[in-house]
């Protein structure tokens, strides 16, 4: 009778295997994701989950109160962000998740920490991809929601018309806690897009941009745009599909906005 204290010694046979060659790995797609936000993870897969990527998340420490001063802090928290990446990693692209902080620390900065810490060919933030987005769909009188205080919905309302941009009606939920940003339901965030359009009057709208990765605009942005007829844009939806155009990834454009046809 075996002891009951002694365990039987299991023989592994060893098995032979593969490595997937460089030249055929997927695209290889980085994001740095806020330590509050509920959101873009999901959303990234609904507007790139059918094409050929790999996506890895890091996440960047961050206060739950959205304010300037809040958001700023960020840029001195990216180096140890970036180095939770798995080590020597090569990526396609890079994407910092957050609208706010793009503007506020800069995108040009924003680029240069990255491409200092992680080996990326490309590095784009919301504030750019929305920009390069509005441009492609020829948009310039736009339509503006976010969640954030005035105070930095003013100074990303004052970017975009430094790009060209006209705002010519704009709306906030008025909301300072990231926490709670990420749990708005797409339903409150549909009846505030078309609040926007309608409150633009006579003006004509090119576009409406809804700003802030924490809110959950990919299962509403296609109904948005039926009953508006105009393109509607978020930060997932512009962030996604600049990284996408940028590494020429191919994904389908089927319920994912304008922006994607």
């Amino acid at each position: 009778m075996m002891d009951e204290n002694r365990t039987a010694k299991t023989a592994f046979s060893r098995l032979p295997f593969d490595v997937i060659a460089p030249q055929d790995q997927p695209l290889q797609l980085g994001l740095v994701t806020l330590e509050t936000d509920l959101t873009i993870e999901n959303e990234f897969r609904y507007f790139l989950g059918d094409g050929a990527l790999s996506l890895i998340h890091t996440r960047i420490a961050c206060d739950d109160q959205v304010t300037a001063d809040n958001l700023t802090m960020m840029e001195d928290r990216f180096a140890e962000a970036l180095s939770l990446f798995p080590p020597k990693y090569a990526f396609d692209a890079v994407g910092y998740g957050c609208t706010s902080a793009s503007l506020l620390i800069g995108e040009d900065n924003v680029e240069k920490i990255i491409k200092s810490h992680v080996d990326a060919k490309h590095v784009t933030t919301p504030m750019t991809a929305v920009k390069r987005g509005l441009s492609k769909l020829g948009a310039r009188n736009i339509g503006f929601l976010a969640p954030y205080i005035s105070d930095i919905s003013q100074k990303m309302c004052n970017d975009l018309s430094s790009a060209g941009f006209t705002v010519a009606t704009a709306a906030s939920f008025d909301e300072d806690r990231d926490s709670i940003v990420g749990c708005i339901s797409p339903p409150a965030i549909m009846a505030a897009i078309t609040a926007v359009a309608n409150n633009a009057g006579t003006t004509s709208l090119d576009a409406i941009f809804v700003a802030c990765t924490s809110l959950k605009c990919a299962p509403i942005i296609a109904e948005a745009e039926a009953i508006l007829g105009i393109p509607v844009i978020s930060s997932n939806s512009a962030l996604a599909w600049d990284m996408a155009r940028l590494t020429g990834l191919s994904v389908g454009a089927a319920g994912k906005g304008a922006l994607y046809n």
